[in-house]
Formats: C-alpha cells, structure tokens, sequence
C-alpha cells in the first residue's frame, strides 16, 4: 500500500530518451497547492560508455533471453549512475528506461532498465514500466508526458518535445501524439560526418534539400493518419537514411519536420498560441529558425535551459509520484485506451 497522501514530494526522474544520447536525471520537488508546483533541485545527464551504448543500440536485434539480460545490466548501470547523482533527499525513483519494442497494436511496450534490480541497488522504491497497462487497455501506451504538460504548465496551449521523436501535447483538446522522428534522424546524419550530433544545426545549414528523398520521407502512411497514434524508436529505416548526402539529409530533414510539426499544431490551435517547446532540438539554432520560419502564427516558446533538457526526466518523476498516491497518470484520451490509468509498477525498497 502507497503512504497517505501528502503535499511535497521529493523525486528523482529518469529519462533514457529514444535519441540514444544518454540518460537525464532530475531531483524535482512537487508541492500541491491548488495545482501542482514543482522546482528543479539538482539535474545532470550522463552519457552512455561504448559498451552500454553497443548494448542500447543493437538489443532490438537480439532474442528474448539476450534482452532480459541487458534489461538486468541496463538496471544495474542505472542504479550507478544514481549513486553517483546522489539519492540524499529523495522518496522515490521513476525510471523511464531505453525502448527495445514499441508495439503497442500486438499489445507490447518494453523498455530497458530493469527496476527490480534498481529498488534492489539502490534501496529506494522505484517506479518503472508506465506503458505497459495501457497498452494492454488497448492504448497506444503513448506519449505518457501529457498529464504533466497538462498539470505542470497551464500558461501554455501546447508541449511540444523536440527529443528523439518529436511529439506535443494539446491542452485544450485533451490530446497528445508522436509528429515524426525528430534528434533521431538528425543524431544519425550527423554521426555519418563524425559529429556526435549537428551542433547548433550549421552543418544542415550549409546542405541543399533533395525533393526526390524528401518524397520518400513524406510518403509514409503515418504522417496521414490521425490522433491518438505513436511512433517506435528507428521508425525511419537505416537504409533511407543511407540514400541521402548526410549534409543534404540534414537539411531537407530539418525543413521536413519543421513544416509537419506547424501544420500538425496548427489543425488543432489557433495562431498567437503559446507552445512549450523542449528538448534537444530546442537547441539547435537552425531547426528553431526554419520552426518559426513556419509558425503560421504560433509562438515557439523556449524555457529555461534546465527545463528544456530535463523536462521528460522531470514528468516522469511526476508520473511516478501520481502512481504513488494511486492517481491517475495516463490519459485515454490521449493514448486511446479505454480509460484513464493511474500505470507503472512499483518495487518498494526492501
């Protein structure tokens, strides 16, 4: 049984985000007035050592029993990189872990990082696996992050995550969906240049677009379809993306997603609308320039840095603490399911 609801929390969010550049954590404290108000204690992010990285990136690939293991050892470097975070102060751990399988039509949502193994390292309860009851209401067991753009930031029309897949939040509307793939193309094109990533967007900057390979991108039946809808890592498959000069992909890609993203928003909300925009690509210069390029309107509101990069770390400590008062932390509106969940499993500290 969860301890009786109180006013203050103090929580450690974790978020192994789909762009595969390593793992965010946030101790964030929520304190309950007449809404939620949170605060940003200490946050830092720490980047994936090769192995761990080889072990993400190619467990897709691999059959059950080899991704049970790395589920374990994801569990075990998670826990460390706590301990060298810190866990003073903290009353609970939600993990987002890293998404092996997102299928959420053959009923299946898993990610990496096992929390068993983290409460048992760390001797701290810890909340994981948010997607996994939807889905099996028949929701898309995503985006999960709207009960807290929903909550946490009622001066914006709208969330939008410029993480590794683009996705964004509709208050009004009660909706939320995954755009496209966003910092995982991008990462990807410029990994092919020996860049970890196109810092400030200059090398997309410098390429031509490609109309034939911007057709094959915009053909893809996902972009028509509507609401509620979600997207799996690597949605765009490696060998498209190998077509393409990786400067001119880095910009025809960045045009493409800047348009969709503003036509998507713009079918739902009205232009002078108030739109949070978070996440990696918030960072790049050239991608927020082609954004407002196209707003149709709408206003691309960047926060401070910490919120930008901690934001889905920070939600999904909120999630955590709602599955700890047993209050519901995932919409069916949003994900489709039929009905609202409070979801996540919790492994209390033994």
């Amino acid at each position: 049984m969860a301890k009786e609801a109180k006013s203050n929390y103090n929580v450690i969010g974790v978020m192994a985000g789909s762009s595969m550049d390593g793992l965010d954590v946030a101790l964030m404290s929520f304190t309950k007035g007449p809404n939620w108000n949170f605060k940003i204690l200490r946050a830092k992010s720490f980047s994936y050592d090769q192995p761990t990285y080889d072990l993400l990136a190619g467990a897709a690939d691999n059959g059950s029993k080899e991704q049970a293991r790395i589920d374990h050892l994801f569990g075990e470097w998670i826990a460390r990189r706590l301990f060298e975070f810190g866990l003073d102060g903290a009353e609970l751990v939600a993990v987002h872990g890293h998404t092996v399988i997102h299928k959420p039509k053959e009923g299946i949502s898993w990610q990496l990082g096992s929390g068993e193994v983290i409460a048992e390292r760390t001797d701290v309860t810890v909340i994981s696996d948010f997607r996994t009851q939807d889905v099996n209401l028949g929701g898309q067991g995503a985006p999960l992050v709207p009960i807290g753009d929903f909550q946490l930031f009622p001066d914006f029309d709208a969330c939008l995550n410029l993480g590794g897949i683009a996705n964004v939040s509709i208050r009004g509307k009660k909706m939320a969906w995954d755009i496209c793939s966003c910092n995982q193309v991008l990462n990807y094109l410029a990994q092919k240049l020996g860049k970890e990533f196109d810092e400030n967007g200059e090398i997309a900057r410098s390429g031509l677009e490609n109309s034939a390979w911007l057709g094959r991108i915009e053909s893809n039946k996902y972009y028509q379809q509507k609401p509620p809808k979600s997207l799996p890592n690597q949605f765009i498959e490696r060998e498209l993306l190998d077509e393409i000069n990786p400067h001119d992909g880095l910009k025809t890609y960045t045009e493409f997603i800047s348009k969709l993203m503003v036509n998507e928003i713009s079918k739902f909300l009205p232009s002078d609308s108030r739109i949070l925009t978070t996440g990696g690509g918030a960072f790049n210069t050239f991608l927020m320039e082609v954004l407002n390029s196209n707003k149709k309107g709408l206003i691309f509101s960047v926060p401070d840095a910490d919120i930008v990069e901690y934001k889905e770390a920070m939600v999904f400590g909120f999630l955590g603490m709602l599955k700890f008062r047993n209050e519901v932390n995932v919409l069916a509106s949003v994900t489709g399911a039929s009905r609202d969940t409070s979801s996540g499993v919790i492994h209390y500290r033994k």
